[in-house]
């Protein structure tokens, strides 16, 4: 038996079930404005080409958002990518609002990013699609688009200290005259004793006394 009509067979479902999925996504599509310049990606995530740069207040086709409904499915004429949520503004009953904190009111549909089969649909032309494997390999280690956060623990809260606390100043030291404290001229020599020994001054000496003959006997 030829595998031939079984291989036909195949590829027509693939291109049903193909035209069935656009049906369907244009069905729920719904039509957003840029509000800021923004790159169209080649996935949802900065790491993956930009397709084009889009300006502020392009009307764009959404298709739907991934889960964390940060990036989202959009088409602009014949370009095809993902753009930032957080630029897309959308109309609602009560006005205008942001796709990325409105998703849910708005009721926009979960897509889910599939690097295949979205290449080989949009960028198969592109100079960059040579360059798959890499972003093939990016997107197998990082479906959710962006690596993990990294951990890193935050420093200790700075310790208090007082400054130190330094003794007051002592009082300068006050240097005595010589002497004691009494005027000059009049203190002691040293030794304690005055000048001349004691002595009093020359002039007020007292005579020495009178030596008188002894008396003789029968006087």
């Amino acid at each position: 038996m030829s595998t031939r009509p079984l291989t036909r067979i195949v590829r027509l479902t693939a291109q049903v079930l193909s035209l069935f999925v656009a049906s369907t996504s244009a069905a729920v599509a719904f039509t957003a404005t840029l509000t800021a310049g923004v790159h169209l990606r080649a996935g949802p995530a900065i790491a993956y080409p930009s397709v084009t740069i889009l300006p502020s207040g392009s009307v764009v086709q959404v298709f739907g958002c991934e889960q964390a409904y940060n990036w989202c499915d959009v088409q602009v004429g014949a370009e095809r990518g993902w753009v930032d949520a957080a630029f897309l503004q959308a109309p609602s009953a009560s006005g205008p609002v942001v796709v990325a904190d409105s998703a849910a009111v708005l009721g926009v549909p979960t897509v889910t990013f599939v690097f295949n089969s979205y290449w080989n649909n949009y960028y198969v032309a592109r100079p960059w699609y040579a360059r798959r494997a890499y972003y093939y390999n990016y997107w197998n280690r990082y479906p959710h688009g962006y690596p993990p956060p990294i951990y890193r623990p935050r420093p200790p809260p700075p310790v208090f200290r007082p400054p130190p606390v330094r003794p007051p100043p002592r009082p300068p030291v006050s240097v005595r005259p010589p002497g004691g404290g009494r005027p000059p001229g009049t203190g002691r020599p040293p030794g304690g004793k005055p000048p001349g020994g004691g002595k009093p001054p020359p002039g007020n000496e007292r005579p020495p006394p009178t030596t008188r003959p002894a008396p003789t006997a029968g006087q």
